[in-house]
């Protein structure tokens, strides 16, 4: 047998304390005493994987540009080592720079010495950052250790970023047999079926998910969009009543039904006597206003009545363009041209693709005798016109 010589005694001694000390200032760390996990580690030269635990601590203290310098020494110490790399995706994830998060996290996923989870964090990460194929790669490696309903709804909504429909549903429909009574993933798979444009296949599914849970405003509420986009408004309506119902202050039923009110001439007192109720307890929210502006007008109510509810939409929000578009309908009736066309060029700005805005737009501008503006929304609505239809309209 042979025993190490002098020197080589001396330095295993040296590497033995190294990582003791290493893990001392883990331990420390990892209790939160930070403090003391910075001076063991500060009073000797550093490894790549203490350069990382310090970039750490530094920043539990508040010393960001220190723990920065300490994150860049363990890249250029040791880039290649699994335990920086999982420590340096941990850095950067609290410091919130989550594409590095990502990024290094995947490289440790990758490694032989990565523990079960790291596919599912890097995953999880990257899904955050909005990388979906790399979502999807390191998703299907987690997936290979466990089947879990996070990553199969991880997986589902990054096949619907990268418009991969088809891989979308497979995953919905896996997620449902891992959770078969849970209400939230049921909406969910309804709510991608409506996103995707399969509108027949969201009907069938909500109207089956609906007996399952019958006291469920998510569903019964994507169950009457559904019913929306088939053009069935009678049976739309029954349900988003129901909504209304199940969850009053919820606002996307109202919202439905006014943008269909003039095919439910029988609903409009209802409408108008819930959209009103619910004016009267939200404060904040431009289409209170505006719903109520819309059954007021299917009653036929005077305009004077109603303007002041569309102004009032307006500056609730700004940003909406159907608040202007409905308001400058109104100014047209009332024969203040110039006011109306200031509220369609609003309108338009905040959505230009509506071919109906361009088309009384050019009309107005005939009537201020402005031809050649008049021209130029004539071409923009024929343009339109002809360009191709695609999911919910």
């Amino acid at each position: 047998m042979q025993y190490p010589g002098r020197s080589g005694r001396f330095f295993l001694s040296m590497l033995f304390f190294a990582i003791d000390h290493l893990a001392d200032a883990q331990a420390a760390f990892d209790s939160g005493r930070f403090a003391e996990a910075r001076i063991k580690l500060e009073s000797r030269p550093l490894s790549g994987p203490a350069a990382a635990l310090l970039a750490r601590i530094y920043l539990h203290l508040k010393l960001p540009q220190r723990a920065a310098a300490a994150a860049r020494q363990a890249e250029q110490l040791a880039p290649s080592n699994p335990s920086v790399q999982h420590s340096l995706a941990l850095y950067f994830a609290v410091a919130q720079q989550r594409k590095l998060a990502a990024l290094w996290e995947g490289r440790y996923a990758q490694s032989p010495d990565a523990d079960s989870a790291a596919a599912l964090r890097a995953a999880l990460l990257f899904a955050e950052v909005a990388d979906h194929p790399q979502a999807i790669a390191f998703g299907r490696q987690a997936l290979a250790r466990e089947d879990r309903p996070e990553l199969r709804l991880l997986l589902a909504r990054s096949y619907e970023a990268t418009a991969k429909p088809d891989e979308a549903v497979a995953q919905y429909q896996a997620l449902l047999l891992l959770l078969p009574y849970d209400e939230p993933t049921h909406a969910a798979f309804g709510q991608a079926l409506l996103r995707l444009a399969r509108f027949n296949d969201a009907a069938t599914f909500l109207a089956e998910a609906r007996q399952k849970f019958d006291k469920s405003p998510q569903l019964e509420l994507a169950y009457g969009v559904a019913l929306y986009t088939q053009r069935r408004f009678a049976e739309a309506a029954t349900s988003l009543f129901r909504v209304i119902d199940l969850a009053p202050s919820v606002p996307q039923p109202y919202i439905f039904m006014a943008r269909m009110i003039d095919q439910l001439p029988d609903r409009v007192p209802a409408l108008r006597a819930a959209a009103e109720t619910w004016l009267e307890n939200e404060p904040t929210n431009g289409f209170a206003p505006f719903v109520v502006a819309r059954a007021r007008q299917a009653s036929n109510a005077d305009d004077n009545e109603t303007k002041p509810l569309l102004l009032e939409a307006i500056r609730r929000d700004a940003t909406v363009w159907e608040f202007p578009f409905e308001l400058a309908q109104l100014l047209e009736r009332q024969r203040d041209y110039p006011a109306a066309v200031r509220f369609y060029e609003k309108s338009i700005a905040l959505n230009a693709a509506v071919p109906e805005s361009h088309y009384r737009l050019a009309r107005l501008y005939d009537r201020l005798q402005k031809p050649a503006l008049a021209a130029r929304e004539r071409l923009v609505h024929q343009r339109l016109l002809a360009a191709p239809k695609g999911g919910m309209q």
